[in-house]
């Protein structure tokens, strides 16, 4: 996938899936997957212990796929309510159906961070300016991120509890890590500070330095820039989260994606008859997808699956049979998806069209700290201020957001823990 534009001003920026490269992600992806098949195979002796694949059950099949349909409806609800919130563009839900599909399977055809990107270049192609854009797209991986480690904690929670099995290390990780990040986030997000750390604004380069002071400022200013950027994301979350009336796709979207994808994973095992505990699964899930979410080439394929068998193995999964639930998992989640975006490549040029005339939602009357940089809020017309009342109002196009704006180069623009979404 090429981001061809690299400006506020810049309007002639396209989507388009390169064939090369497209080929050679999925030519690494193959090699990668099956030489992790063909090593964990090896370690099991999977062809001496043939039994999961002698008992294959079919009727978990349908279980699997439907998790991952609801896994995709889930996902559609959570982007579609955080783009639109306090201003944002109000995209249909077709068209947001389109997005969310098409991003899922860039993020294997072309690079890690393709369904980010995805939802970055929608964004910017409605009139969205780059930071404020940026900030949506976080908030959604916040909220994604959020979630999965509430089902992990709880899990871990219970494990220690029950006395379910579980390695010890794996529960109290979850346990430490995730209170620690939840304090954070409310510490910088407190209203009494907050303002000082979204509002970035770049220091000017003393006059008279030298290459090295020149280089050194300009990291400094990006990283002041990347560290307001996350920050205010979760102030957008925090303002999506405690109005769940008001924003219930936000608030439901991502429990629904991951209970569906865990319902996808435990299934795929089912099928071949493993019978994994359902609170360690959960837990084994939730570490694996954090170990996989590395910027991992091809799509994190081979990564993932190493990571996914051993974890749940860890808690008691045959390692034969948790590889084989593992790769039918991956088949359902990452290479059927690949389907559905090709199948869309050709209308995503209509779709840029179409998303130049989306229209905005009035802000919100009762956001107390704007999550955009002061630049961008300052710059928008006065319909794009006007505040929305919490039982919603019209949509309104802010000012200035008629032209087509392109997007920046979406892997260097956007400051992302590059996690793909599918591990």
């Amino acid at each position: 996938m090429d981001a061809r534009g690299d400006s506020d001003n810049d309007t002639e920026h396209e989507l388009a899936i390169d064939a090369r490269k497209t080929a050679l992600a999925l030519g690494a992806a193959v090699l990668l997957a099956g030489g992790a098949f063909a090593a964990i195979s090896q370690i099991t002796q999977l062809s001496r212990h043939g039994g999961a694949l002698a008992h294959v059950s079919a009727a978990w099949l349908p279980a699997a796929l439907l998790g991952q349909a609801l896994a995709y409806l889930g996902y559609m609800l959570a982007y579609h309510d955080a783009a639109s919130a306090d201003g944002g563009p109000r995209f249909s839900f077709p068209d947001t159906a389109r997005i969310v599909v098409f991003g899922m399977g860039a993020s294997i055809v072309a690079a890690s961070v393709g369904g980010l990107a995805v939802d970055y270049w929608a964004l910017r192609r409605t009139g969205t300016r780059s930071h404020t854009a940026a900030r949506r797209v976080l908030a959604v991986g916040t909220i994604e991120w959020t979630v999965l480690s509430l089902y992990a904690c709880t899990a871990a929670a219970l494990v220690l509890v029950l006395g379910e099995r579980a390695p010890l290390a794996m529960a109290i990780g979850w346990l430490a890590v995730v209170p620690g990040c939840v304090l954070a986030a409310r510490w910088f997000t407190a209203q009494r500070r907050v303002g000082r750390y979204v509002e970035h604004r770049p220091r000017p380069c003393t006059p008279g330095s030298g290459p090295l002071g020149r280089a050194l400022h300009w990291l400094g200013n990006e990283l002041s820039a990347s560290l307001a950027d996350a920050i205010a994301s979760v102030l957008l979350v925090r303002h999506l989260l405690s109005h769940p009336r008001r924003y219930r796709g936000a608030a439901v979207g991502y429990p629904v994606y991951w209970a569906a994808d865990m319902l996808t994973l435990y299934a795929s095992l089912r099928a071949f008859g493993a019978h994994p505990p359902v609170i360690g699964m959960i837990l084994a899930y939730a570490t694996s997808i954090v170990i996989s979410s590395l910027p991992l080439p091809a799509g994190g394929a081979g990564g993932v699956e190493a990571a996914m068998s051993f974890a749940l193995h860890g808690i008691g999964v045959p390692l034969g049979s948790a590889l084989i639930g593992v790769f039918l998992y991956r088949l359902i989640t990452f290479w059927l998806p690949i389907i559905p975006t090709l199948a869309l490549a050709p209308s995503m040029r209509a779709l840029s069209r179409r998303l130049h005339d989306v229209p905005h939602t009035p802000r919100d009357r009762d956001e107390r700290v704007q999550f955009r940089p002061p630049e961008e809020s300052a710059s928008a017309g006065p319909k794009a201020a006007e505040p929305r009342r919490a039982g919603g109002a019209r949509a309104v196009r802010p000012e200035g957001a008629g032209g087509a704006a392109a997007v920046q180069q979406a892997a260097g623009d956007v400051v992302v823990a590059r996690a793909d979404r599918r591990g």
